[in-house]
């Protein structure tokens, strides 16, 4: 890796350790140019601004989050247990993405509605899309839902555990994933 790599990495990574940590408001280039061990001529060369800095970060574990669930989509895992990896996964975001980093996440996007582009939006739709398949696939999904009822539901699940602990969560990914897959039936 090269100094620049090495640089642009520093800074991300102690960016992305900040925002974890505090509102974007309370981050300054001054702080981040000190930790990351780099100029603010620096940050300012590669990213040209605070602003553009914050949304790069964000941007880069939304975007790493998608992966993760595309490739547990993909994978020849079962809907049920690629939905019980999806889960998981999730639960484990907690730990690396603080309440702090989901809000900072969330009070750019109510800032800048255009904040997720149409096309990290299409992705994220496509993933979803691609689960609702291949539950319907597998006969896991009534094919009377369609997939706006599953974006409905899905939507409601995620809201709906926002509030709970990362502990607690783990301890119930068996409970959650079978009352979503099977509602009260088993």
């Amino acid at each position: 890796m090269n100094q620049t790599e090495k640089k642009k990495n520093s800074i991300l990574k102690t960016t992305f350790q900040l925002l974890n940590e505090k509102a974007i408001s309370a981050i300054t280039v001054d702080e981040i140019a000190e930790k990351a061990e780099v100029s603010k001529v620096t940050i300012f060369k590669y990213y040209e601004s605070k602003n553009k800095l914050m949304k790069t970060v964000i941007m880069k574990a939304f975007e790493h989050m998608g992966e993760d669930v595309r490739r547990l989509i993909a994978s020849d895992l079962n809907f049920e247990e690629t939905y019980k990896g999806i889960t998981k996964m999730k639960f484990k975001q907690l730990e690396r993405y603080t309440p702090q980093f989901t809000e900072n996440l969330m009070s750019e996007y109510s800032n800048d509605p255009d904040f997720f582009d149409t096309d990290t939006m299409a992705l994220q739709m496509q993933v979803y899309e691609e689960l609702f398949s291949k539950g319907q696939r597998e006969g896991k999904i009534s094919v009377n839902l369609t997939q706006d009822d599953f974006m409905f539901i899905l939507n409601i699940f995620v809201e709906g555990i926002k509030g709970l602990s990362a502990e607690r969560l783990f301890d119930k990914t068996e409970l959650i994933t079978n009352f979503f897959i099977n509602g009260l039936s088993k």
